[in-house]
């Protein structure tokens, strides 16, 4: 799907608009404008938009590319954009700590996984977008489906923007091209992970010093699992509060106490005994750096995307061929899983939604955030964008940022893969619970209880340091007296109510 823009748009939302709305935006939902330079031919003032982005760290020639946008929007919008580019180890201590310590920012990357949206939205850090959207953000209103902003509302009120992109849950393997060859391995019979053991004892039998397979950080194995173990979390990331599949009675649950959850554990146990996946996974924060080092062979993902190939390549410089198992999904969760949120502690709310507005509906902007100048950091070859030796600036991942649809290709992706992506999307099976969000707004004692058990045992078990027959029930046993019971309980009376208000 690809879009056009008209910069004389802008126009009609810049000037105009501040003009007669400034003064209502005082509202106590954000601190007081300020400016930092000059006007533009709009007649607004030049400002400077301060955005967190988790991905590979800082660029060489991020600067240029700033000065770049600068350049761009000058006549216009007249905003500067400085990007604080995290990697996605440090990324949520780095803007928690912004966060905490009521930093004046403007934008940063949110999700239900990383920079937790839902526990942001109760210690109001984020501000609420329905009246920014409103007057500025006319056009991203009506780009994004009616799903997305209901998955980014919390209690009536739009918190973040949804970033467009692969927005189901589909799970799939991926294996080294050779691998596979080398063990005349058909991937296309694996139904689901435990498939995969047959190929990764051989791979271990030949190869002692090899993990067969990657279970740390961002490519967790039970976190990009949970959707073909047939669930969805409702009250956070690896938080107890969990709705099954094609449950009609809509029956919250503790999703550690699931059977399949728990034989999952074990698995990961017996895998970790063998020597599939690194033994100190639990500390390794960097998903392909094995990949990239020929130690690892295979990965699993929970948002299989047409071009997921292009993008494991572009990573780990491995050509890997990728089997989806299990259904397809839309849930809350699945879309929540990229968004951009204005902080509440911006002093230039107005312009960054303007900002928003224009990321996700100008390509040119787009593709110059995601790839550079062109010329300089990439080639254009139609409608392909081919980064040069050795460039200074390729984060590589454009759906942080933004509509993903909006980007050119990369090198090895089809010409309509966008357009698949979005059959994907249209076609997955909607979750009963589609459009929920938890609001803990009144079990914040209980959440940060919760969490902190959370943090002292999942990642053991999920990495299968520990043996969960012996430490799976202290697990509950701690979740409980840290009122994890409470939460759920929590969670199941704001989702009865939200089924009585959407039968």
């Amino acid at each position: 799907m690809k879009r056009t823009w008209k910069k004389g748009m802008a126009l009609t939302l810049t000037a105009a608009a501040l003009a007669g709305s400034l003064a209502g935006c005082g509202n106590g939902k954000a601190n007081e404008n300020t400016q930092t330079g000059g006007d533009s031919a709009s007649g607004l003032e030049e400002v400077t938009l301060t955005w967190y982005i988790p991905g590979n760290g800082p660029q060489a020639d991020t600067d240029k590319v700033e000065d770049a946008i600068y350049e761009y929007l000058k006549d216009d919008l007249n905003v500067r954009v400085n990007f604080v580019e995290c990697d996605w180890g440090s990324y949520d201590d780095k803007v928690q700590m912004a966060i905490a310590s009521q930093e004046a920012f403007d934008l940063c990357y949110t999700a239900h996984w990383s920079n937790n949206f839902y526990n942001n939205v109760s210690k109001n850090a984020f501000l609420e977008l329905n009246d920014l959207l409103d007057e500025y953000g006319q056009d991203l209103k009506k780009l994004i489906p009616e799903e997305g902003w209901k998955a980014a509302t919390v209690n009536g009120n739009i918190y973040a923007v949804p970033n467009m992109q692969i927005w189901a849950y589909q799970g799939a393997v991926g294996v080294e091209t050779d691998v596979l060859e080398k063990y005349d391995f058909d991937l296309t019979t694996v139904k689901s992970l435990e498939d995969m053991e047959p190929l990764f004892e051989k791979i271990k039998a030949d190869n002692p010093d090899i993990y067969p397979i990657v279970n740390c950080g961002p490519a967790e194995l039970l976190n990009n699992y949970q959707n073909t173990l047939g669930f969805e979390e409702l009250a956070g990331s690896k938080i107890p509060g969990a709705l099954v599949y094609g449950d009609d009675e809509m029956k919250v649950v503790n999703q550690f106490e699931l059977p399949q959850v728990q034989d999952f554990f074990q698995m990961m146990y017996e895998w970790n005994q063998k020597g599939y996946f690194r033994s100190d996974s639990a500390t390794v924060t960097d998903e392909n750096m094995d990949i990239q080092a020929g130690k690892s062979v295979s990965k699993l993902t929970s948002t299989y995307k047409p071009g997921v190939e292009t993008d494991t390549k572009a990573k780990t410089g491995k050509d890997f061929t990728y089997q989806q198992i299990g259904t397809a999904h839309l849930s809350t969760s699945s879309i929540t899983a990229a968004l951009t949120a204005v902080s509440r502690t911006s002093k230039n709310p107005e312009r960054a939604m303007m900002f928003l507005n224009r990321v996700n509906t100008d390509p040119e902007l787009y593709n110059l955030i995601c790839f550079g100048i062109e010329g300089v950091h990439y080639t254009k070859e139609g409608n392909y964008a081919i980064p040069v030796e050795n460039s200074a600036y390729n984060p590589n991942q454009d759906w942080v940022y933004g509509d993903q649809f909006n980007a050119l290709y990369r090198e090895g992706q089809g010409e309509n893969d966008w357009e698949l992506t979005e059959e994907i999307n249209n076609s997955a099976e909607p979750s009963e619970a589609l459009g929920f969000s938890f609001d803990s707004t009144s079990v914040q004692t209980q959440l940060a209880s919760v969490s902190a058990v959370v943090d002292e045992y999942y990642s053991s078990l999920a990495t299968g340091v520990v043996n969960p027959e012996e430490v799976l029930p202290e697990f509950l046993n701690k979740l409980e007296q840290a009122g994890c019971n409470d939460l759920i309980a929590e969670c199941q009376k704001q989702l009865d109510e939200w089924v009585a208000e959407n039968k």
